[in-house]
């Protein structure tokens, strides 16, 4: 029996030292440096404060700014990515037009980085194409990332752009996966096409919904690729997500520790976010 359990322990110690290398000690070490008042000068001393940034930072009217506006992304990109990606899928799958799946996943291949320069290049103001279309229509050109509520629609609807054929692939496949017969009772009993759609496909679509929605919540949360290239969180801090002022505040301000601990804050609510998620998974299993 000792032997058995030796066995087990060297099977998973290289699960347990990669997890303890590439999650564990970094956060640990995050914390560390969240207690100190640290430069990014390694000749500047460091010294420590305790809690100290934790009260500066809800003392911080721009970490309430920034939450915000990470929360207000969020949450329309991935509702809008979801409705868009369920009715994608739902066509798809009763019209059988698979061949259209291939062009919709595309802007899911690119990166973000690439993708942010794509619509910079769209939305510019003198140069872009789309300022010129409405131009060209006799209407005026927008600035689309100079003013406060362009940019934040701009970030919100490049990331649905982006990421609209992630959930509707998902979306799909949980569509073709569902079991026939519960439709060929439904059908016998007289249900019309939206009874079906209402009472039995999103019922039974609830796990895959709850899937989509916690990796799409967790990356939307900690984007900063998209809004780096298109705005870099201005005008002013209009765009400013919680991943851009940690950045910000790390490598422009050089305040390291206040940095760390608004990594440890945005670590926490994601936590809190995911636990949610899975409780909601775990519920849906259980209906089904």
């Amino acid at each position: 029996m000792n032997s058995r359990k030796k066995l087990g322990y060297v099977m998973i110690a290289p699960a347990f030292i990669t997890l303890f290398l590439m999650t564990i000690y970094p956060f640990a070490y995050v914390v560390v440096v969240s207690l100190h008042q640290w430069a990014i000068v390694p000749t500047i001393p460091r010294v420590f404060v305790g809690l100290q940034q934790y009260v500066n930072m809800f003392k911080d009217s721009g970490f309430y700014a920034s939450v915000s506006i990470t929360l207000l992304y969020t949450c329309a990109a991935v509702a809008f990515e979801m409705g868009i990606g369920f009715a994608l899928a739902y066509v798809i799958s009763t019209t059988r037009l698979r061949w259209i799946r291939v062009a919709f996943l595309l802007p899911s291949i690119a990166t973000p980085v690439v993708v942010g320069l794509i619509w910079r290049f769209h939305l510019g103001f003198d140069m872009g194409t789309i300022n010129w279309f409405l131009s060209s229509l006799g209407l005026g050109r927008v600035n689309w990332l100079g003013g406060w509520a362009a940019a934040r629609l701009s970030i919100i609807l490049v990331d649905i752009w982006q990421w609209t054929p992630f959930a509707m692939l998902i979306f799909l496949a949980g569509l073709e996966s569902l079991p026939v017969d519960p439709y060929e009772a439904a059908v016998v009993d007289g249900a019309n096409s939206w009874q079906i759609l209402r009472f039995l496909t999103f019922p039974l679509l609830l796990p895959v919904t709850v899937v989509i929605l916690l990796f799409r919540t967790l990356d939307a949360f900690k984007a900063f690729d998209i809004i780096y290239m298109l705005t870099g969180g201005g005008p002013g801090n209009a765009t400013e997500v919680l991943s851009y002022k940690i950045w910000h505040t790390a490598f422009f301000q050089n305040r390291i520790g206040y940095s760390a601990a608004l990594s440890v804050v945005a670590i926490l609510i994601a936590t809190l976010l995911m636990r949610g998620f899975i409780r909601l998974m775990k519920s849906a299993k259980y209906e089904q």
